[in-house]
């Protein structure tokens, strides 16, 4: 018993002092002063850090990168699941963005090759054989690649209005062991 009440009396002095502690540290200046010194200096390495990637967007270097859901409402992103199922029952057309020595390496059986490239040049022989009303799924390398993106912006400005775009891309695919034409 005297065992318990002086468990108690010690949680109780314990308790009494972490309470003394964390006024003195809530109510002393000095520490608000150090967080906040903490916090400009952290706000300011990150800036100086990044300071290139800051003035490219500034910029507009990544403008293109980014869509508006208002100017492209037809254009949906999808994940590697959706883009199987998608795929394997045979509801939509898979569109290859990367260039035609990429998409004669390997590309998702049965997609079709528009580089982004011709389009861009000109070819509009080259979208002749899609056809509107269909769902198309536009993929390219993945990561940092901005074709599909970019093809599927000119698509939408052209009448396409079921576009998806699979960000995984080319990448995803083969590393999740799907089938690969070529």
């Amino acid at each position: 018993m005297k065992s318990c009440v002086r468990d108690w009396k010690n949680i109780k002095n314990y308790l009494v002092e972490f309470q003394t502690v964390v006024k003195k540290t809530i109510f002393n200046r000095r520490t608000w002063i150090e967080i906040s010194i903490i916090i400009c200096l952290s706000i300011f390495l990150g800036i100086v850090t990044n300071l290139g990637l800051i003035k490219r967007y500034l910029a507009g270097e990544f403008k293109s990168a980014f869509i508006s859901q208002e100017s492209f409402p037809g254009l949906v992103f999808i994940s590697l699941p959706e883009a199987e199922e998608l795929w394997s029952n045979r509801q939509a057309i898979f569109i290859d963005s990367r260039s035609a020595s990429e998409y004669s390496r390997g590309h998702i059986p049965g997609a079709i090759s528009i580089p982004l490239e011709e389009v861009q040049r000109g070819n509009e022989e080259i979208l002749k054989i899609l056809e509107p009303p269909e769902a198309l799924v536009i993929y390219c390398e993945a990561g940092d690649c901005q074709t599909s993106l970019n093809l599927a912006k000119i698509l939408y400005q052209r009448g396409y209005k079921n576009l998806k775009i699979y960000s995984g891309g080319w990448a995803e695919w083969i590393a999740s062991g799907n089938p690969v034409e070529k």
